[in-house]
């Protein structure tokens, strides 16, 4: 799992309390001083941000903190993996005349779901274009 792939999931901000916990677990566990000093001063001074919104920054600090919290990283990967199915289930039920589909969509822990359940599975049994 490379956080590169996280990062281009067209997230529009960050909430500060995710850098805050980023940045206080990277320091209980000493990851912070593993970090590049860059990537340190960058994690430190986001954490007292209440919202981040530039799109160069997300994707910075997506990187940062899937380096500091990995179980952040699996969720952000079961979610934006659950999201493109069931966007791709809501579109084949639609086109069924299922108009009753498009509340899946409102479902995170739907969403969760399939994305964990997929990330479970072998590869080779994923469905096409994902």
């Amino acid at each position: 799992m490379t956080p590169s792939g996280l990062a281009s999931m067209g997230l529009s901000y960050i909430d500060g309390s995710v850098v805050r916990a980023a940045y206080r677990r990277a320091l209980r566990t000493g990851k912070y001083w593993r970090l590049s000093p860059e990537e340190r001063l960058l994690l430190k001074l986001s954490s007292k941000l209440t919202r981040v919104r530039s799109p160069a920054l997300i994707q910075v600090l997506l990187k940062i903190i899937c380096r500091v919290l990995p179980s952040l990283a699996r969720r952000l990967q079961a979610l934006s993996l659950g999201l493109r199915v069931l966007e791709e289930r809501v579109r084949q039920a639609l086109q069924l005349g299922y108009h009753h589909a498009l509340e899946w969509l409102k479902d995170i822990k739907l969403a969760m779901q399939i994305g964990f359940s997929l990330l479970n599975v072998s590869k080779a049994y994923w469905p096409p274009g994902v």
